[in-house]
């Protein structure tokens, strides 16, 4: 009886260490896939997010020292000493402030989203790490749909606060062509000038809007990764469960 014990001891023990380090181990979890490097999404953020955020925070500075300049021109203007071009000036720095800053905004949430996808990355190769260290094969989870959507919702914002910036900055050259008196007083404006006064005066009712929902999309982009990262995390204690037992 002893020495069938010890023979079944030597059989299990050989068994074990006959195995190779770094065998692949199979897994019940779903949705995964074998580990892979990054793919171009994931690449630009890891090389995009802080000349981002330093674009962002450096459109930021300028407009507000526009908008600083232009409420000078405005005191200014209203002053015993007020001309109409210091209006004109005002009004023509107060399109540009709006325009470097509401992009200034966008670039920063834009780098704050690829922040949180390179937290995604760190998350992938950590897990990878630990799997490797424990002779299992390095398995991930299969891109989610948050995942799948949070470069191209991030870029969709990006794109309407471009756009919004382009308006801005046409507005502002419009309104800096129009005759100072005419912006001071439009009742004596000519056709040309009235024409180009009331282009200014629409783009300026609805560009807020669209600057405004920019930003919103673009933290839609920020709401995905966010739950991309929740289900890696979740994933990451399934796998290391797995193992474990």
């Amino acid at each position: 009886m002893t020495a069938t014990h010890d023979h079944d001891i030597d059989l299990n023990s050989t068994t074990q260490n006959s195995a190779p380090r770094g065998a692949t181990m199979t897994t019940k979890l779903e949705n995964t896939i074998p580990y892979k490097g990054d793919d171009l999404p994931q690449t630009m953020a890891k090389t995009m997010a802080w000349p981002m955020l330093g674009m962002g925070g450096m459109s930021v500075i300028v407009g507000f020292i526009l908008g600083i300049v232009g409420g000078t021109n405005f005191g200014d203007a209203f002053s015993p000493t007020g001309v109409a071009s210091d209006l004109s000036t005002g009004k023509t720095l107060s399109q540009l402030s709006g325009a470097f800053v509401f992009l200034g905004m966008g670039m920063i949430l834009g780098a704050i989203t690829m922040t949180l996808v390179n937290i995604v990355r760190t998350l992938r190769d950590a897990g990878r790490d630990v799997q490797t260290s424990l002779g299992a094969e390095a398995i991930q989870i299969k891109k989610p749909w948050s995942g799948l959507y949070t470069a191209p919702v991030m870029m969709m914002g990006l794109m309407i606060e471009i756009a919004a910036f382009i308006i801005g900055i046409v507005n502002a050259v419009t309104l800096g062509g129009v005759d100072p008196n005419a912006v001071a007083s439009p009742a004596g404006a000519s056709a040309g000038d009235l024409a180009d006064i009331g282009i200014v005066s629409a783009f300026t009712a609805w560009l807020p809007g669209l600057r405004l929902t920019g930003l919103a999309v673009i933290l839609v982009a920020i709401v995905f990764v966010l739950t991309t990262i929740q289900k890696v995390i979740r994933f990451q204690g399934d796998r290391i469960s797995e193992l474990a037992a």
